[in-house]
């Protein structure tokens, strides 16, 4: 009988009591965790010395229904288990004719089907809903980040702070996949430590204590032109591309946006939190830039980063000057026209 909403741990679970399913349907766009998935139940399913007569990998790209059925309805070879792994289901050439193996899988095989966008309402996925294991492995959201950091760390067997986490995850970006590429070069940078600090990830990643895109922010939040125009120059002298920090910016402003519109509605400081996607770690730096920013303020700003954005990538102008004025423009300090 299949089983849909289980969780990654579910799933550890079943396969450390050896549990194992003779189907499962991995989905999602969530492609870093559905591999870790899939190693899982290798893993489990499998002896290592047994792999190279009971795994099969096949991509649906290159491969008919036809294919599949004809691996899985194979008996292993000297081990209790067979293992056939389907890469990029939803390419496989006449797909719905997995469905009748579905209804009735081979016991001493574990097929692994992978799937970005499963159509439900149609087979083979419609019967694997019915009778496989069905895990959803979804991109995780900004205000998520944190949180799986943390739980990572900490199953990994070191500890790190928010702000720390805060620093990682703005400048490593929401892949998963990069995030724990970052935390495996942490892990051996800290040598015997166990604890993860901001200065750690700053010396892994490459950002300065005192001028990054985090000060640049709090700097612009509460209006302090000259500590964002001396934040930025140092930035742009060591390299940062003037191009990010317009993104990052105008992801900032995009959510200084969100919480006035929130706010407007009544949403409480509580629910701001996941409304927005921002960590509770911290939502107080945001809200209290709101303060500072009435609402055409913040409308403004998007037409300052994007103009500065087309002088950028347009003009031969110099890129330092081309932030100042921007800088300038953001916190209302100004009287230039922007050209």
């Amino acid at each position: 009988m299949g089983k849909s909403d289980l969780t990654f741990e579910d799933l550890r679970s079943m396969l450390s009591q050896q549990k194992i399913a003779p189907v499962y349907l991995l989905c999602g766009e969530e492609g870093f965790l559905i591999e870790e998935a899939t190693d899982l139940i290798v893993a489990s399913s499998l002896d290592p010395e047994a792999r190279g007569f009971n795994l099969d990998i096949v991509y649906g790209s290159d491969a008919d229904a036809r294919d599949i059925v004809s691996h899985a309805s194979s008996f292993p070879m000297m081990a209790d288990r067979r293992v056939v792994v389907v890469r990029e289901m939803d390419k496989l050439g006449n797909k719905e004719l997995l469905a009748a193996y579905l209804e009735r899988p081979l016991s001493s095989t574990c097929l692994v089907l992978q799937s970005v966008k499963p159509d439900f309402r149609k087979k083979p996925y419609v019967t694997a809903k019915r009778s496989a294991i069905v895990l959803r492995f979804d991109s995780l959201r900004d205000f998520q980040i944190a949180g799986w950091i943390t739980k990572r760390v900490k199953q990994q067997g070191w500890d790190i702070g928010a702000e720390a986490i805060k620093i990682l995850a703005a400048y490593v970006g929401t892949s998963l996949r990069e995030i724990q590429s970052e935390l495996d070069k942490l892990y051996i940078f800290i040598g015997e430590k166990r604890s993860i600090t901001p200065d750690d990830v700053r010396a892994v990643v490459g950002v300065s204590k005192e001028y990054n895109v985090f000060e640049l922010q709090n700097m612009i939040g509460t209006k302090n032109l000259s500590g964002a125009v001396k934040i930025l120059a140092r930035m742009l002298d060591t390299g940062e591309s003037p191009i990010m920090v317009i993104v990052m910016l105008t992801r900032y402003f995009t959510t200084l946006w969100k919480i006035h519109d929130l706010r407007r509605r009544g949403t409480s400081n509580a629910d701001l939190t996941s409304a927005v996607g921002v960590s509770p770690y911290f939502i107080n730096e945001y809200i209290a830039a709101v303060e500072k920013f009435p609402l055409h303020e913040i409308e403004y700003s998007f037409e300052v980063l994007a103009t500065a954005d087309e002088q950028l990538k347009s003009s031969s102008w110099d890129q330092t000057q081309i932030m100042v004025n921007m800088l300038h423009y953001l916190m209302k300090q100004s009287e230039l026209a922007i050209a």
